[in-house]
């Protein structure tokens, strides 16, 4: 195998896509193949923020040891993932449904109107869909929810924004994420002749 710069991706949003984001209702189709293209179901939030996106795993261990304080074995506890962007569209609808419920953001004659209250927010399919030249990919959340909302600041000079924090919870075969990308040709070959 040879090392390559054309193995070397950045994480750039497809912007013929979507600002970043895509969000759909449980149920609806997931792609198989970094090349597929999405259900019509998945809707943009719209733009992302210039933090991009930020995975976050964290497992936590338990040692356990013998009489005598010899550690015989470390045992996994707990596992998660989440993911933490910043929406910058405050008058995107899509984008206020996300952050604080679609039954909290009426859209009437023109006018946007946003209740808060303490309305749980509903489990959804996210895509984050990625484009870096010819090399797509993207990050696949089936069962995920909005679980933290950073506070909200009103300044002049600065674009109205949500930093999110959104819990990837297990899906029906137990994975919180799935990331699809192209493989290096020489990755394909090797698979090939197994």
């Amino acid at each position: 195998m040879v090392t390559s710069s054309r193995n070397v991706a950045v994480g750039k949003p497809d912007l013929a896509v979507s600002g970043g984001l895509l969000v759909a209702p449980l149920g609806t189709t997931r792609p198989t193949s970094h090349t597929d293209t999405f259900d019509p179901a998945y809707v943009s939030a719209g733009y992302l923020s210039t933090d991009g996106v930020t995975e976050s795993s964290e497992r936590a261990t338990e040692v356990i040891r013998a009489w005598g304080g010899d550690k015989v074995r470390t045992v996994q506890t707990e596992y998660g993932t989440t993911l933490s962007l910043t929406l910058i569209e405050s008058r995107r609808a899509e984008a206020l449904r996300l952050v604080f419920g679609d039954d909290n953001v009426v859209v009437d004659n023109g006018t946007v109107t946003v209740k808060r209250n303490s309305k749980v927010l509903p489990h959804r399919q996210f895509i984050i869909a990625m484009l870096d030249g010819e090399n797509s990919s993207h990050l696949d959340v089936g069962y995920g929810q909005v679980t933290e909302v950073g506070d909200i600041t009103y300044v002049d000079g600065e674009a109205i924004s949500y930093e999110l924090t959104i819990s990837c919870d297990p899906d029906e075969n137990g994975d919180t994420l799935l990331e699809r990308k192209a493989a290096d040709a020489d990755d394909e070959d090797a698979e090939g002749n197994d």
